[in-house]
């Protein structure tokens, strides 16, 4: 649920990026807003981001203190995630902002029109298998980008070059290993 939230509102901002409204902003139209951010988990956002803010300190945390009780996460957590929510439905917080975002993407109608498909059951059942749906299809692309490799690296090559650039050799002391595609690291030279 946390993808299909996040990708929400980005193609929301996407669309919203045109300036183009499609209608007024009604207290009708904002009632339905925010019933299309409770089922699209949209509204747990702010506890998704506390989640993953406080697990990225844990490494971190964990190398300054080794000892460092794994309750301090769960309190900093439950912190983060308490400021953030007692801002989220306040005036101007994140439930306005992004009711801005669906009202300049979606016209009355067409939020209407979601609510529906969310609150039935097909819409329900993407919404309870979305997460799963989206990570096996990550899992799918990264085996076929993987698979594609040898094909990525000779191109990465090629255009290097074109350019006069070279990628510099990973160090001889450590072993090389290949990264996939887009893993974060361009790609080890072979020997």
């Amino acid at each position: 649920m946390k993808t299909l939230a996040t990708l929400l509102v980005a193609s929301a901002l996407v669309l919203a990026s045109s300036g183009v409204r499609a209608d007024e902003l009604t207290a009708t139209k904002r009632a339905q807003i925010k019933t299309l951010l409770e089922l699209t988990g949209v509204k747990a956002i702010p506890e998704q981001i506390a989640n993953n803010t406080v697990q990225s300190w844990v490494p971190g945390v964990r190398q300054l203190d080794p000892k460092f009780p794994d309750k301090g996460f769960t309190v900093a957590r439950d912190a983060f995630a308490a400021a953030l929510n007692a801002k989220a439905d306040a005036a101007g917080g994140l439930v306005d902002q992004v009711t801005i975002v669906y009202h300049n993407a979606f016209s009355a109608t067409e939020v209407a029109d979601l609510v529906k498909f969310y609150q039935s059951p097909l819409g329900k059942k993407m919404l309870g298998s979305q997460a799963k749906v989206n990570a096996e299809t990550f899992q799918t692309a990264m085996k076929w980008a993987d698979s594609l490799s040898a094909d990525v690296e000779q191109r990465i090559d090629t255009a290097l070059k074109k350019e006069g650039l070279k990628l510099p050799e990973p160090p001889k002391s450590a072993p090389a290993a290949t990264p996939a595609p887009g893993a974060g690291q361009p790609p080890a030279k072979k020997q």
